[in-house]
């Protein structure tokens, strides 16, 4: 079944928000190279410089970034990395993630990053590909700030009749009744509806 997530608002994001991306991408990238730099001349040590920066980098970029969502640059863009669902990744993801840099690094300072992250449709780079992540605005205001009506119409009845057998493919949709996405999962042979605090798609019975 598909997952009500970000996806769709994140492949959306105005050109304001794209800029900040890679506002923050370039921040991210200055910080590791000024630390790298300060190690070198502090310790002498182009080895130790190196080690200490690649374990720096790890911890911000990967493990907090994935149980949090935020870099140091994401935090000043107001953007944050989110999953499939809209939430933190994990560190498992986030490491995966920041590994792909030696990818989208190419050919120098994440120039093919840079590229995919402005011109492809989803804006993702070679480790949001990867991993199925997408870098979206923290800002209500911006166009790709997650959001959904509070109240909605629901789904036209005969989404809830039978007739939703013959229609196993479709995108999920809000149903202003439950607030929460429907979907027919053809496998139970029943309408499911997506709980965001158990971060999965539960049985819903029609009125």
């Amino acid at each position: 079944m598909k997952t009500p997530s970000l996806v769709k608002n994140a492949t959306t994001v105005s050109q304001a928000v794209l800029k900040r991306r890679v506002i923050a991408v370039v921040i991210d990238g200055l910080m590791i190279a000024m630390l790298g730099l300060v190690l070198r001349s502090a310790t002498g040590s182009q080895f130790m410089a190196s080690g200490i920066t690649l374990l720096v980098a790890v911890a911000l970029y990967g493990i907090v970034q994935g149980e949090t969502g935020s870099s140091p640059g994401k935090a000043m863009m107001g953007l944050k990395l989110v999953n499939e669902r809209g939430r933190p990744p994990g560190s498992g993801q986030a490491l995966i993630r920041l590994g792909a840099w030696v990818v989208d690094g190419l050919p120098c300072f994440g120039a093919l990053g840079l590229v995919l992250i402005w011109f492809t449709p989803t804006h993702q780079r070679v480790g949001d590909t990867i991993t199925r992540t997408f870098v979206v605005s923290k800002l209500e205001e911006d166009d790709d700030a997650p959001s959904r009506p509070l109240a909605a119409p629901g789904p036209a009845p005969e989404r809830y009749s039978a007739g939703g057998e013959e229609r196993q493919e479709f995108d999920p949709i809000w149903d202003g009744k439950v607030q929460a996405y429907v979907q027919w999962d053809p496998s139970q042979k029943r309408w499911m509806k997506y709980d965001e605090s158990f971060g999965d798609w539960i049985p819903v019975e029609p009125d």
